[in-house]
């Protein structure tokens, strides 16, 4: 007899990159070489081969891939596994930005089956920490010409046509597949995105000229998957709440065909039914601590840092903050009414 699954934490893997730094060590005192520049953290990743890593109770040291090809449907919901199948369809990661990372763009859901026989990648930042000196670049001021962006791209001059935005520790990007964006100078961000690897550099802040720093650039091969129209950050962009409402809240940050996304603030326990989603759900702690509490009176904890996923399969749950409150973001995947066909097809 096949034991129920449990809410998963699993084991975060580091990620060295030129523009990262030691905030997620410092912060959340992530299982890392405190020496490391870290840059980015995989926390929950579904790839047959680099599949994230089960910490905690007796599927401890599994693959996330093969739970969900022992567990199907019960792990990440019905529609989920018609669409996806064995993948986990989201990918998780911590950002870590100290220096700059590339301009870049990434390619929508045909494209990217076309050329890479992968998801397209529409993903989502939320902003954890920021310096005073942090800048996130965000889609274009004004529209621009293809022909102008590539030759911006070439003399250095390209943030000069990007939104420029000091972030605030709260703050909310949509990144929808196609639009231009980069961070730089201190910033610590939840990252949720379809579950793709796939990213075109555009410009490298002149590390593609020197040698010793060059990485692979793909401005040719993004031509003609960037939104090139003036940036409509009411459709992408949340700021962060001056002032919390008093009491609990919670507030949607998105929600697209990829993922929905949600802002909890919780001083009191909050009672939650697996019917209202129909998909796995996952949490993260941004502030505090957190307990969910299963029907039959199992607890499991949820520090400050750390991810879970709960299963599609468990009937409801509370949560409740494990001091006087907790800050959480919640993300999952609604019922689409129509399937990708190339998704089907996949």
């Amino acid at each position: 007899m096949i034991k129920k699954p449990y809410p998963l934490k699993f084991v975060p893997v580091p990620n060295g990159r030129v523009w990262g730094g030691h905030s997620l060590v410092q912060m959340y005192g992530k299982p890392f070489d405190p020496s490391l520049i870290i840059g980015e953290s995989w926390e929950i990743s579904g790839f047959p081969e680099d599949s994230s890593v089960v910490s905690g109770g007796y599927l401890d040291g599994n693959p996330l891939y093969d739970i969900v090809e022992t567990y199907m449907d019960e792990i990440v919901g019905e529609d989920n596994y018609k669409r996806f199948g064995n993948e986990f369809p989201l990918l998780v990661k911590m950002l870590d930005v100290t220096g700059r990372l590339s301009v870049q763009v990434h390619p929508d859901d045909e494209t990217a089956f076309d050329r890479h026989g992968s998801y397209g990648k529409s993903e989502c930042w939320y902003v954890l920490d920021s310096s005073p000196s942090a800048i996130v670049y965000m889609g274009f001021s004004r529209r621009v010409t293809p022909d102008e962006f590539y030759r911006r791209c070439k003399d250095g001059t390209v943030t000069e046509v990007l939104n420029a935005y000091h972030p605030r520790k709260g703050d909310f990007f949509y990144i929808e597949s196609g639009i231009v964006h980069s961070a730089q100078g201190g910033i610590v961000i939840a990252e949720v995105q379809q579950l793709s690897d796939v990213t075109y550099r555009l410009y490298d802040w002149g590390r593609e000229n020197d040698p010793s720093s060059a990485r692979e650039m793909h401005l040719d091969l993004a031509y003609d998957c960037i939104n090139y129209d003036k940036y409509d950050p009411s459709a992408y962009y949340l700021p962060a709440y001056l002032h919390r409402p008093a009491g609990g809240f919670s507030r949607r940050l998105s929600s697209n065909p990829h993922f929905t996304a949600t802002e909890l603030y919780i001083d009191s326990r909050r009672e939650f039914l697996a019917e209202n989603y129909e998909s796995f759900i996952i949490y993260f702690c941004a502030e505090g601590g957190a307990v969910i509490a299963l029907h039959d009176g199992t607890e499991y904890t949820l520090g400050k840092g750390e991810w879970t996923v709960v299963p599609a399969v468990l009937p409801g749950f509370s949560i409740a903050p494990a001091g006087n409150s907790a800050l959480l973001l919640e993300y999952y995947i609604e019922k689409q009414p129509e399937r990708d066909l190339y998704v089907e097809d996949r």
